[in-house]
């Protein structure tokens, strides 16, 4: 059994779950169990109503600037960092424990700050998605590079390559699995504090047009914008899955050169 589910494509099992799942969702709603669960069909139906319309196009274009902006930002700066403290002992003695601290503090305890710095509006969003996903880079690529097994970086220095030549032919490659997992798991991160903020602090975007369909009680719609989420977070994902098959292609000796 397990010889045979090993050949079948991993698309077709994925379309399988899809298909399972959705006979159980269309059943449940014919059933009538619950008004949280509408048939499918009537959410399918109203997808197209929703996702075709203006207020949707713009909640879209607002969530989707959102994340363009903060995750560049979050990502690239928390792999500057993590790089930085992995590498350096001076630099993370000096940022361990701001990172520690940011990342115990709950992220909606700090939602009354941003606003009293930043205000109502994008400003306010990007800082919380940056606070969401920042963290967690920091810590895994910092956590990658001190793995690095450290004869490859003696046999490097022994035979006189410098610093940044340790750190782009060594270092950087040693712990690109440990980042590439921070950044997939930022990613998720990443879209799940958007809609957050987006709730909370502004009712703009997908999770202001969440908030305003459920809070009217109006389940299919509301079904509608979460299957729209749900579609960018695994789309968000799967780039990144695609991008770190790429980059462990483009720099294979990772795995062979990292201690951990």
């Amino acid at each position: 059994m397990t010889s045979t589910l090993s050949r079948v494509p991993s698309w077709a099992l994925v379309l399988a779950s899809l298909a399972f799942g959705a006979i159980v969702w269309e059943t449940v709603g014919q059933l009538g169990f619950s008004l949280i669960f509408p048939p499918l069909s009537d959410v399918m139906s109203t997808v197209y109503e929703v996702w075709t319309s203006e207020r949707f196009r713009d909640a879209l274009t607002n969530t989707l600037t959102t994340l363009a902006i903060g995750w560049p930002l979050s990502v690239g700066l928390g792999l500057i960092v993590g790089t930085l403290m992995g590498r350096f002992k001076v630099v993370e003695w000096a940022l361990d424990i701001y990172v520690n601290v940011f990342l115990s503090i709950p992220l909606i305890a700090t939602i009354p700050i941003i606003l009293l710095l930043f205000g109502l509006g994008r400003p306010s969003i990007i800082v919380i998605v940056f606070m969401a996903t920042f963290f967690q880079v920091v810590i895994n690529t910092s956590s990658g590079v001190r793995a690095v097994a450290a004869q490859y970086d003696e046999m490097a220095r022994s035979f006189g390559a410098n610093e940044f030549q340790r750190m782009v032919r060594i270092t950087i490659p040693g712990a690109l699995p440990l980042m590439l997992t921070g950044i997939r798991i930022a990613t998720g991160r990443c879209v799940r504090a958007v809609i957050f903020a987006e709730q909370i602090i502004s009712v703009i975007g997908l999770g202001g047009l969440l908030q305003s369909y459920g809070g009217a009680l109006r389940v299919e719609e509301t079904w509608a914008i979460i299957i729209a989420i749900a579609i960018i977070g695994l789309t968000s994902m799967e780039i990144v899955r695609y991008l770190e098959g790429v980059m462990l292609r483009v720099f294979p000796q990772g795995h062979q050169i990292s201690g951990a």
